[in-house]
Formats: C-alpha cells, structure tokens, sequence
C-alpha cells in the first residue's frame, strides 16, 4: 500500500501528515543525554551486556510509573524496549502464539496490524471512536483488546467496544501537548484503565513523542503477566544480549517529568518543590545517579508547556484556513499530542480511488498525504466504520508557516490535480 502511495513522488516533498513530532527538543533534554551517556560509560555499562545498574533502573521504573499510574510495581514487571514499536511487536508475537486474536482500534500504529500478519496472529475486528465494531469474521481461542491513550493519529480517547475480553494491550502514546482545562485528561484516562490491575494487561509507554527524541529508540513494557514478561525478556536476550542503558535513563526522565508536569498543574504552590524532593529520595534509595537538578526539570515542563501552545495556534490555524478544504470543529482537537484525522472535504469521487488520488497529488505537486489506510485496516473495514469519508492526517508540531504553506499547496492540489482515471484516458 505505502509503495502504491508514493510510487514516482520526490522523496523531498513537502507533507501535511509527519509521523513523528517535528517541534525541537527541550535543550535541558540534550544535555541530559550526554550526561548520561558519559554516566554509563564511566560506570562500565558501555563495556558490558549488563550490570546491576540496570537492576537499579528498573527498580526507580517501577516506582515512578507506580506512582504516576496510581498502580504498585515491581522491578520485575518492567522491561526497556527499543522504542514502544519494539514493544508492541514483543506483546503480539506472545498473544499470537496463545491463540489470542486482536480488536484494534481504527486507525492504529502500523506494527499493531503488521506483527499479526507476520506471525501468523489474528485480528478479530476493528472499532471506532465510539465503540462501533466491525468484525472480520476470524476467530481465536482467547480475546484481547487494544487501546491506545490517546489515538496516535486522531488524538482522541475512544469508547471501548462491547467485547468480553482476556487481555488488554494499554499503548499510552500522548501524555503531552494536552490543552484546555484538563491537561491531564489523558491521565486520568489511563489510571481509570489500570484500575483493575496489570495481571492481564501489558502498558505500552515512550518518551519519544513527548519529549522530541524518537531516534534513541526508547520504551517501557509494564506487565503482571509473568508468562509474557518472562517470554519477552527471553526474545530480548535472544536477540540483543541487553538494553541499552541510555534508553532506561531516558524512560526515568520521562517519568520524572511527567510526575512534575502533573504537580505544577496542581495549584499548589509547593507540590513542585514536595514532588521533586519526592522523586530525588528515589533516585537515592534505588541508587540512580543521573537526577537532573530542580530547575532543569522546570525548564523541560515550561518546554512541554510551550509545545502544547504551539500545537494549540496550529490547531487554530488549521480551522481558520481549510474552509472549504478540511473538516473543523472542537471535536477535532487532539487530548494530547499533534495529530488529529480530519476529514477531506474535496478528493475524489469515491473512496475507493483514494489510493490513486493521493498517489497523484504527490507525483504532481510533490506533496504527501497519508490518508486512512495507512493506518491499519481495509478499504472494507474503513468504509464499514466511517462510511463515505476519506480523512487524511494532519501534524499540529511543524512549524506554523509551513503549515499554512502546505494547506496551500493542498488546496491548489485538489483545484487542479489530474486524477488517475483522466490520466489513463
């Protein structure tokens, strides 16, 4: 699909839909990478698959997602991955050898329908914002379900659907970039999802998206599930030996920021200063060294805050700009994070030709849309699900400029675009 999408368009076109966040890392972040790449070399840790400094990790991993996702953990429910993709593929591969077939909501992150279909799993259905199923006909001996906090691409926090299930795969991908009166929403969204527990459940989190730094490839898989912990260090060691070190590091740093970020919302005045003496008592009892001073740690959520600003003027931007172009409306506006899915006005007549189409636009005006079904699914399914539309995606990170200029673009695209069929006649 993606090959049909993007056959003969210049690979430096411009694009509206940018799957990853585009606005500049906090520069306190930057420094922190290298003291801590420094930290681990100077503690051997470069120089070994492992030491009990990674133990040490885990153990502060526990206790900071324990108390930001109001559940208790433990060292050995916590496993570094290499990205959340790296975990993702880590669960499904499990519940695909236990006969476990997946509901997946519409859209979702590519490795969520592409692990299943390499190794053999099965995708029972999909489902919508609202819980609306849309089943595949395919069965399985047990039944897990996938939530995302918020959607990746829409941004929004779906209903789950009427299923009975045995697992739940919880992908926290946003928990940043949150706007309006309740900038923890999301938060609270997922606390309210884990209150049953972790037993039968895997917690999917990254700082990648939130703080700006998806090369370094960093995630944390939290499960109870001892079968499946146990099975996903053992791929682990397979495959890599170890984890690298600097990614744990950056998961402490997330969970720290997102434990400050929570507290300066408070309206308390001292629940900053209390929670970092807080977060600084565990660094110290679990013997983590690298804790970045109180005033850095302001800088990196005064960072975050001004993300979230910058989001919010593109999202205002984007309803002053597409009329006529874009679907607008509050319901639109992400909970957390940069993407939202609106839907497209204008294109081609039917759905169906929505592959050529975009295909079209971009080898004509070097432009790359990514419409629905570059995010799971089938042309069956999103029909099913959202019948008649065609939505393509939208990055809130760039900056705002080039957001103008390439709903420009767009629009002149749709006015004079040459469509596949007119080509072939």
């Amino acid at each position: 699909m993606y090959r049909e999408l993007r056959e003969g368009v210049p690979s430096d076109s411009a694009q509206l839909g940018f799957g990853y966040n585009l606005y500049p890392a906090a520069p306190v972040v930057h420094r922190f990478l290298c003291r801590a790449l420094k930290a681990c070399a100077d503690d051997d840790r470069l120089h070994q698959y492992g030491t009990a400094a990674d133990g040490h990790d885990r153990a502060l991993a526990a206790a900071l997602a324990g108390a930001y996702l109001g559940c208790a953990l433990d060292a050995d429910q916590i496993v570094f991955t290499s990205g959340a993709t790296e975990g993702i593929a880590l669960v499904i591969r499990f519940l695909a050898g236990r006969d476990t077939g997946l509901w997946l909501p519409a859209p979702c992150y590519y490795a969520f329908e592409q692990t299943p279909h390499r190794c053999g799993g099965t995708v029972l259905g999909r489902y919508r914002h609202d819980g609306v199923m849309d089943a595949t006909g395919a069965s399985a001996r047990h039944t897990a379900l996938v939530e995302i906090f918020p959607n990746g691409v829409t941004g929004t926090l779906y209903v789950p659907p009427p299923v009975q299930v045995d697992f739940r795969v919880i992908d926290v991908v946003f928990l940043a970039g949150g706007s309006g009166p309740a900038p923890h929403m999301v938060t609270e969204h997922v606390r309210a999802a884990l209150s049953a527990g972790i037993q039968d459940a895997a917690v999917l989190m990254t700082p990648s998206k939130d703080l700006c730094v998806p090369g370094i490839r960093s995630g944390l898989l939290i499960s109870g599930h001892e079968p499946l912990i146990s099975a996903v260090r053992g791929e682990v060691f397979d495959r890599t030996a170890s984890s690298n070190p600097l990614a744990g590091q950056l998961v402490l740093l997330y969970l720290a920021t997102l434990l400050l970020a929570e507290a300066a919302d408070s309206g308390r005045p001292a629940a900053f200063c209390d929670r970092y003496r807080w977060l600084r008592a565990q660094y110290a009892r679990y013997r983590v060294p690298a804790l970045p001073s109180e005033t850095a740690f302001r800088a990196i959520v005064d960072h975050l805050d001004a993300m979230s600003s910058h989001f919010t003027t593109a999202f205002d931007l984007l309803g002053r700009h597409t009329e006529g172009l874009l679907e607008t409306g509050r319901q639109l506006r992400p909970m957390a994070g940069y993407s939202l899915l609106p839907r497209l006005t204008a294109g081609p007549e039917h759905p169906d030709d929505i592959v050529g189409w975009v295909n079209a636009v971009g080898r004509q005006f070097a432009l790359k849309l990514n419409p629905t079904v570059l995010f799971g699914g089938t042309s069956g399914s999103w029909q099913a699900l959202y019948p008649g539309q065609i939505r393509i995606r939208v990055n809130l990170s760039v900056p705002h400029r080039d957001l103008l200029n390439t709903l420009d673009l767009l629009r002149t695209a749709r006015e004079n675009v040459v469509s596949p069929r007119r080509e072939a006649a």
